[in-house]
């Protein structure tokens, strides 16, 4: 018998945060990208159901503020390429890819027009 303590259970991820400046144009905008409006709007902050996990789109506050500080959660898309394209076109910016890597997923991460990361992933090819 181990004298460590049980691990922590984990669900997945629940809720994902994102912080803007105007939170009119991004709920506009991500809308338009996601194809669906927000299932929750109250205050200072809407969230979108992306399938089970929610993306909350927040006023910025003196406590957060928009931008890539080095947390970047993956969603995961049929076609990464296809994304970016479609993303890009409507003023988000790849930041990092797309590309394929040593695993064999196809990763891109780009910034929103507001300033933040939002990061893709395609499984890699089954052999």
């Amino acid at each position: 018998m181990s004298d460590q303590p049980a691990a922590v259970e984990f669900a997945g991820v629940g809720n994902v945060f994102y912080f803007v400046d105007d939170l009119d144009a991004a709920i506009e905008w991500y809308s338009a990208r996601l194809r669906r409006e927000p299932v929750v709007r109250g205050g200072a902050l809407v969230a979108f159901d992306l399938d089970g996990t929610r993306l909350t789109l927040h006023q910025k506050d003196e406590l957060n503020s928009p931008g890539p500080a080095g947390t970047s959660p993956y969603w995961t898309v049929s076609d990464v390429d296809a994304f970016v394209e479609e993303w890009t076109a409507h003023g988000a910016v790849a930041h990092r890819g797309p590309k394929t890597v040593f695993t064999g997923e196809r990763l891109c991460q780009m910034l929103d027009p507001f300033g933040n990361l939002f990061s893709v992933r395609e499984a890699a090819p089954k052999d």
